[in-house]
């Protein structure tokens, strides 16, 4: 309920929606949880632009005063900003909940310029996916100790850039390019994962924070798989070998079984929907564009995927993935015509069919869209 429930309250009680009894239940249930607050959308908006001020000023204000100070005030500097953030977060939970959970996201994300610095400061080695596996580790101590979404979203993040850091540091440099192949099919399974880590009687934010992460990542994460298999490896003649041999089956190992397991811990038996997933990737990296036979079938695929998704968000009861879905195939039937015929029409021509796609396809998509969530809800009651 919003933070107005308690005039919604009694406006049921006053229509006779709610008896007396009822009413004074709910208030009882509120007032169990501990006086916990819920945040209305804007100040979740100045919340998150806050901290995103507030890192920027405290990465500026460091920077412009480091070279003033000694390896050890750096150092402390470092610590205390951290431990100030967190405490902060520790003392604002007693009265603001949003603001908590805001002061230790920004202590998070100082932990990682910790990291970073301190590698600087003392000269470490130089291994770069290390400060990306301690900054991970910082992330999953604040997802047990303080079961908030933004320590859960910093180590859905953090966590994958890692493993990265890892697989590239750990191949040739001619040989990371093609490598790069496992680690698009795995950001893909793993935004699908995201995308259907919230069940439909769930309420738990941290759920739909994933979800939301994986929205956002799943049509990059698919175009990317889709431009894998246009690469010419031959270009600059220089040459790009191909990953071989244990590296390659650890790569493809990490790249598949990571998202099957975070999809069985989100979702148990429903984990295995993630394998329509990855069949339909691997039969997309399949398809070369270079063709107007493949350039039709890499769309063609693409589409495909887009109604899968949508698919699958009727059946799961997901708003949200229906949207992502009907939003993949605007991407794709945008990419077709610019890809394949917006040159074969002309300038006039071209810019007419963009204007028409806009608005007779955008109207037919919404229509659609609301059909299908309308029948969704249906579903439902």
């Amino acid at each position: 309920m919003s933070e107005v429930w308690p005039s919604a309250l009694k406006r049921w009680q006053g229509a006779g929606l709610v008896d007396a009894a009822t009413a004074e239940r709910i208030r009882a249930f509120e007032a169990s949880q501990g006086g916990v607050e819920r945040q209305g959308r804007l100040t979740l908006i100045a919340f998150a632009l806050g901290a995103v001020l507030l890192a920027a000023g405290i990465l500026l204000f460091v920077a412009a005063h480091w070279d003033r100070m000694s390896p050890g005030g750096r150092f402390a500097l470092v610590l205390a900003l951290i431990a100030a953030l967190h405490a902060g977060g520790a003392v604002a939970s007693r009265s603001s909940a949003g603001l908590s959970a805001t002061l230790h996201a920004v202590g998070t994300a100082a932990l990682g310029a910790g990291i970073y610095l301190a590698g600087q400061i003392f000269h470490m080695a130089e291994h770069w996916p290390a400060a990306l596996m301690l900054w991970s580790l910082g992330a999953a101590v604040g997802v047990v100790l303080l079961r908030q979404w933004p320590q859960v979203l910093w180590l859905a993040v953090l966590a994958p850039a890692w493993l990265w850091g890892e697989w590239t540091a750990a191949l040739p440099p001619r040989a990371v390019w093609r490598g790069l192949t496992p680690v698009a099919v795995g950001m893909f399974l793993l935004a699908c994962a995201y995308l259907m880590s919230k069940p439909a009687a769930s309420n738990e934010r941290w759920r739909r924070a994933l979800a939301w992460l994986g929205a956002i990542g799943l049509i990059p994460a698919a175009v990317a798989l889709a431009m894998s298999s246009d690469v010419d490896w031959t270009m600059f003649g220089t040459q790009y070998p191909e990953v071989t041999g244990a590296p390659r089956i650890v790569g493809w190992s990490v790249a598949i079984a990571l998202p099957l397991g975070l999809a069985w811990f989100l979702r148990r038996r429903d984990a295995a929907w993630l394998l329509a997933a990855l069949a339909w990737a691997l039969v997309l990296m399949q398809v070369s564009p270079r063709t107007d036979a493949g350039e039709l079938a890499m769309f063609a695929l693409l589409a495909l995927g887009a109604a899968g998704i949508v698919l699958w968000g009727l059946r799961d009861q997901q708003r949200l993935a229906i949207n992502v879905g009907v939003l993949g195939f605007a991407c794709a039937v945008l990419g077709f015509y610019f890809s394949s015929l917006y040159d074969k029409l002309g300038r006039a021509l071209g810019l007419i069919g963009i204007g028409v796609l806009f608005i007779g396809g955008g109207w037919l998509l919404e229509r659609a869209r609301r059909r299908l969530i309308a029948r969704m809800q249906a579903g439902q009651s």
